[in-house]
């Protein structure tokens, strides 16, 4: 990423947030917003805080988890620093595409070996994005028809949001279980799209296409190898994306609000990420906000602007800073990682203590 592209997504992030806060101040009387905000309980509002500190743990805990595999000598400040920096790149680039790239810059910075790196960062996107897939299937099945009775027009959104999450899931899984098929599909479609001139260097996509394949192929083949990793790492991302969604329930309770069951909160939450999921702007600014709106102002009322930017500031603005701070305090002197495959080497070991 360019720094003149970082420095405009900053700027675009920092934009929407001054907009976001001259609308609560427009929309609302700013005497209410105050007497709102301190009608919140201090306890509770605390509470989100430390949800998000939680969350953020268990982010580096499950990475560490993962990049000790590969690389044992990897300490957990360090995989504390690089899962920080990955949040705040996520932030600011569209469809957060931006954390692994430099979680992987940063942790051969810290010694881990390229190789070892990808199969680490892959592994835990793959665990990722199952687990959020299984998550709002479950939502889907109990809660559907709640956004059917209260928010109709936002179904389609949903529906399409959890396609996107489960098509994502469900080509990682046809490539590890069905490669030679998934190859041919991607080649095909790459030969299309070069006809209908959408593609221009055809070649080239098809070798990169077959490159990138063939490296999550190898990556399933590491994690496969690794149950009670899997387990380990399941239970936690269940456990993350349960903090995440119950920070709205606490603001909720913040306000001294009733009448809204917990399930239908976190329900609601999820339908927002999404929906978030296939905005391609950072942080899906904009649709993360009015989706908030849609779905809560029947349920927080006159206290819903608010909320909106009391969670949105929880849950994307404070990572952004949080995130910055790491990256500027990060020792960005040393030298690089090789490059080799650590995986290889460890298996290699392994497989020559078992013939000893």
């Amino acid at each position: 990423m360019s720094k003149k592209s970082k420095i405009l997504n900053l700027v675009i992030c920092g934009a929407a947030f001054v907009i976001m806060i001259v609308f609560l101040f427009f929309v609302d009387d700013p005497k209410e917003i105050w007497n709102a905000f301190c009608s919140a309980s201090p306890l509770y509002m605390l509470l989100t805080v430390v949800c998000m500190l939680i969350y953020w743990f268990l982010e580096a805990v499950i990475l560490h988890s993962v990049v000790r595999e590969v690389h044992s000598k990897q300490k957990f400040k360090n995989s504390l620093s690089v899962s920080m920096i990955g949040q705040y790149f996520n932030c600011i680039t569209p469809f957060a595409s931006g954390g692994q790239p430099i979680q992987t810059y940063y942790l051969m910075k810290f010694g881990v070996p390229l190789g070892s790196a990808l199969t680490a960062l892959l592994s835990k996107f793959i665990v990722y994005q199952a687990m959020l897939t299984v998550y709002s299937a479950v939502i889907l099945i109990f809660k559907l028809h709640y956004v059917v009775d209260t928010n109709p027009l936002m179904m389609p959104l949903v529906v399409i949001g959890f396609i996107v999450n489960t098509a994502v899931i469900a080509g990682l899984l046809m490539l590890a279980f069905f490669r030679k098929p998934t190859v041919k599909i991607a080649h095909f479609v790459i030969r299309l799209l070069g006809k209908i001139h959408i593609i221009k260097d055809v070649d080239s996509k098809l070798k990169f296409v077959d490159e990138e394949m063939e490296m999550y192929y190898k990556n399933f083949q590491f994690i496969k190898k690794r149950p009670i990793l899997i387990l380990k790492m399941c239970l936690f991302t269940l456990i993350q994306l349960t903090i995440y969604f119950s920070i709205s329930f606490i603001i909720y309770l913040a306000f001294g609000l009733s009448g809204t069951d917990y399930l239908t909160i976190i329900s609601c939450q999820a339908f927002i990420l999404m929906i978030s999921a296939f905005v391609p702007l950072p942080g899906a600014l904009g649709a993360a906000e009015g989706s908030y709106v849609l779905f809560f102002k029947g349920i927080f009322g006159g206290y819903v602007n608010l909320s909106t930017v009391i969670w949105r500031f929880l849950t994307f603005y404070m990572a952004i800073i949080v995130g910055m701070i790491f990256s500027v305090l990060v020792n960005k002197k040393g030298s690089f990682a090789p490059p080799e495959d650590n995986v290889t080497r460890v298996t290699v070991k392994k497989n020559i203590r078992n013939s000893e």
